[in-house]
């Protein structure tokens, strides 16, 4: 049986399917940590409560989401990581630019009693988003931030 050795190409390939399957992974994680958030403050703040199934729920798609995320993190290589994290932080960068569109005209000092569920979903989204980018960013080497101050300067023209 002949073995033929992975050129540039399928090495890159292979690379990009690594992160692609990674940052949907962290995508999704990041949508079930805002969704337990988003249940926890309607709880705590007297609105609408969850029903304990659909906290329950959700509380189970998030561990099962960072189970999977744990799996696929001891896959990758230093370089997958360091790739990674510039791009979920370019991600999240793209995100928060479009905070004004999604929130609005709300602010932090707007009641939460009259924020239309689906505006303080998007609220609770935005604050785990810098929070993340924010950890993301701290976690950088100076070679990746290097990469990232570059790359959001091209995206920004």
């Amino acid at each position: 049986m002949l073995l033929r050795r992975a050129g540039p190409c399928s090495i890159l390939v292979s690379m990009a399917r690594r992160l692609t399957h990674a940052l949907l992974l962290l995508q999704q994680l990041s949508y079930a940590h805002t969704l337990c958030e988003f249940q926890r403050l309607c709880e705590r703040c007297g609105r609408v409560s969850p029903s304990s199934a659909e906290i329950a729920q959700s509380f189970r798609r998030m561990t099962e989401c960072e189970r999977r995320w744990a799996r696929c993190r001891e896959g990758l290589a230093a370089a997958d990581m360091a790739a990674l994290r510039v791009l979920r932080a370019l991600d999240l960068q793209r995100l928060l630019e479009s905070a004004h569109v999604r929130l609005g005209s709300w602010s932090d000092a707007s009641s939460m009693d009259r924020m239309p569920a689906s505006h303080l979903f998007e609220w609770v989204s935005h604050d785990c988003e810098k929070l993340e980018l924010a950890q993301l960013e701290d976690a950088m080497s100076p070679a990746e931030a290097a990469i990232y101050v570059q790359s959001l300067d091209r995206l920004q023209g």
